[in-house]
């Protein structure tokens, strides 16, 4: 996978992580506060640190093995 193609699923899988949280009831504060409800990761991908979006991408990386195991596999479109 290139890195183009690396980020820019990244930033979707942030996308849809953020969009659950928000739809469980969290909220954006500073300091993640699980109990309250609240998380500093709740901003747009550009937004987040390097550390932050790395988790992301590294997420990614894991979903071509996880298809495979399931007997699929990624096609670009």
């Amino acid at each position: 996978m290139n890195e183009s193609v690396l980020e820019k699923m990244a930033e979707a899988a942030h996308d849809v992580w953020a969009e659950g949280k928000v739809r469980d009831g969290w909220v954006f504060a500073p300091e993640t506060d699980k109990t309250a409800k609240k998380h500093s990761c709740l901003i747009p991908y550009a937004g987040l640190s390097e550390a932050d979006k790395e988790s992301d991408r590294d997420l990614v990386r894991g979903i071509p093995a996880i298809l495979a195991k399931a007997g699929y596999e990624m096609v670009a479109k």
